[in-house]
């Protein structure tokens, strides 16, 4: 039932956050709004330390009155819809002259600051009213969909995590006893004697936010239309964040531990010492390397039966399907299809992070928690810096994961 409700609220904030990105919402229906959204992350930061249904109970009760307070402005936002099927916002941000002139108030601002007041002087030039603070959520369509349609181009299996989008802070909590210990086992019961309750001891691992971004800067005398400028910034800085994202979850992002710009919000799977939620390996010594992946993934703790991703080289994966009868007849190869069923994965990555240290990595992807805000889609901020006469692009979003499932990770190590 917790999980339920939370996924529930998610939904809830989701759509209360694509309400507010109405330009019809008067001040005081944008004031609701606002507070239903604050109000609806603190309730998913209580569902999460909840530890009984009483609480929730609670919880869902102060969710249904909030929601009664939204009824009227839903019905107004829904009538205004049919009635102007498309808004000025819609045919303008739809134009290139928008293109065009996103370009030019970049070009043509000193910092972010004016930057916002220039695009947002823009939009209302064009018959867009929107809130103090919000113009960088108003972007031409077509920076918007090369922005979403790279996102999820490359986003891959980082959709596939547990993703707990605009929670800040949130712990993992395990029981410390052992199964087998006889405080945790089960008990047959002799008439007239007490019955003994478990003895739970928790401990947990608290995931926090990073921001994490890419910043780049290209003088305004290179000639670059403004399309071509905006493809450069979409496909290199995206790509970047997903990269660091996902080298930062696999092995760690590799810098020293003191450096400025390390990011250390994510829980690395990649181990050297096997723990509580990750078991380690090493391949074995003139052995066969599709035995020792199989064993990695039959040690994962999966009694639910869910996804397991493999991520491994690609010259690992060619050794994995490459078979031959004997040593003069021609090679074939199997499809990585076939390569999964045979080592008992759901799906086999390649990817070039593991180096030379690790053979492979594998985990429950639903199992690994990703949080933060706008994780999967970040925010552009755009300005001009005068003195130096360039123009600044920078993407970011406050991000972190961690290893969630007990077991529910594996790795193997090169010899």
């Amino acid at each position: 039932m917790k999980q339920l409700f939370k996924n529930y609220l998610e939904k809830e904030l989701a759509k209360n956050q694509s309400i507010l990105s109405q330009n019809t919402l008067s001040e005081e229906d944008r004031a609701v709004v606002e507070a239903a959204v604050a109000s609806l992350q603190e309730t998913i930061e209580a569902v999460d330390a909840a530890e009984d249904n009483t609480l929730i109970d609670e919880l869902k009760a102060t969710v249904e009155t909030m929601q009664e307070s939204l009824t009227a402005i839903k019905e107004k936002i829904n009538q205004t819809q049919k009635e102007e099927p498309t808004t000025e916002m819609e045919n303008y941000l739809s134009t290139q002259n928008a293109v065009h002139d996103f370009a030019q108030a970049v070009r043509n601002s000193r910092n972010g600051a004016e930057f916002a007041k220039n695009w947002g002087s823009v939009l209302s030039t064009n018959g867009i009213t929107i809130a103090s603070g919000s113009e960088e959520y108003f972007l031409p369509e077509i920076v918007k969909s090369k922005i979403q349609d790279q996102w999820d181009r490359n986003a891959d299996w980082l959709k596939d995590l547990m993703i707990l989008n605009g929670v800040k802070r949130y712990t993992v909590r395990k029981n410390d006893s052992a199964q087998t210990d006889e405080t945790s086992r089960a008990k047959g019961w002799k008439k007239g004697d007490t019955k003994v309750s478990q003895a739970l001891q928790f401990s947990g691992k608290l995931i926090t936010t990073q921001f994490i971004y890419k910043l780049a800067e290209i003088s305004t005398q290179d000639e670059w239309d403004d399309e071509t400028v905006v493809d450069y910034i979409v496909n290199e800085l995206v790509d970047q964040i997903l990269y660091e994202e996902k080298r930062a979850i696999l092995v760690g992002d590799g810098r020293e531990s003191n450096s400025d710009y390390k990011i250390n919000s994510f829980e690395a799977i990649a181990k050297t010492t096997a723990d509580a939620y990750t078991n380690v390996a090493t391949v074995t010594a003139n052995g066969f390397l599709v035995d020792d992946i199989r064993a990695l993934v039959d040690g994962i703790h999966n009694p639910n039966g869910k996804a397991i991703y493999v991520f491994m080289s690609k010259a690992d994966l060619r050794t994995l399907a490459r078979v031959q009868a004997s040593e003069t007849s021609t090679p074939m190869y199997m499809g990585t299809e076939q390569v999964a069923e045979q080592i008992g994965a759901t799906k086999i990555i390649t990817t070039d992070l593991l180096g030379s240290s690790f053979k492979a990595v594998a985990m429950i992807p639903s199992e690994y928690v990703l949080i933060g805000a706008n994780v999967l889609n970040p925010t552009l901020y755009s300005w001009h810096e005068g003195y130096k006469n360039l123009d600044v692009y920078r993407y970011e979003c406050p991000a972190g994961g961690g290893i969630q499932g007990l077991k529910s990770t594996a790795v193997l190590k090169a010899e």
